[in-house]
């Protein structure tokens, strides 16, 4: 290869990355709220889960991009996220349905059954502050924030008929 072909070459290969940076990271459109759907939940059980469930994956993490404890592996209201949140990976917390979703959209997860029992208010504050801050770190709008099973073309209750819905909307603005 000749001088001029090759430095041509290397320019375009080093636009393509350097365009790569500054867009993946900032790619982040929508915020996708969720629960374990149990009352457990620490980074690592997290992966096991996943493992088991989508055993073809990859991606050696959990589907979310932040964890919120409930007390019962992580402490009360402590926020937890492993590599995939720390390389700006596409989440998998959403259905073939929401491929999008799942590419453009960062994943929070609160340890719990909110078809049972209620947001803990010390969690409820950290979800709210956390939001608060991806949404103004990615200048997120309120209307792309959503809750998992109110999201057209999924089918699950997530995050439970018992997560405060209104309060959540009302609390990020």
């Amino acid at each position: 290869m000749n001088r001029r072909r090759f430095l041509g070459a290397s320019g375009v290969i080093a636009a393509a990355f350097g365009i790569g940076v500054i867009y993946w990271p900032s790619r982040w459109k929508y915020i996708v709220i969720h629960h374990s759907a149990g009352n457990y939940g620490t980074i690592e059980f997290l992966q096991e889960v996943h493992r088991e469930r989508q055993a073809g994956d990859p991606i050696d993490a959990i589907p979310y991009h932040y964890v919120i404890g409930n007390g019962n592996g992580l402490g009360m209201g402590e926020v937890a996220s492993d590599w995939r949140q720390e390389m700006d990976i596409w989440g998998t917390h959403m259905s073939a349905n929401n491929k999008a979703r799942n590419f453009l959209g960062l994943g929070v997860c609160l340890v719990g059954n909110f078809e049972e029992t209620t947001v803990p208010p010390q969690q409820f504050d950290s979800l709210v502050s956390l939001t608060g801050s991806l949404m103004s770190r990615y200048r997120i709008s309120p209307t792309n924030v959503g809750f998992h099973g109110k999201i057209q073309g999924e089918s699950t209750k997530c995050p439970g008929k018992l997560f405060p819905h209104d309060r959540f909307r009302a609390a990020i603005g």
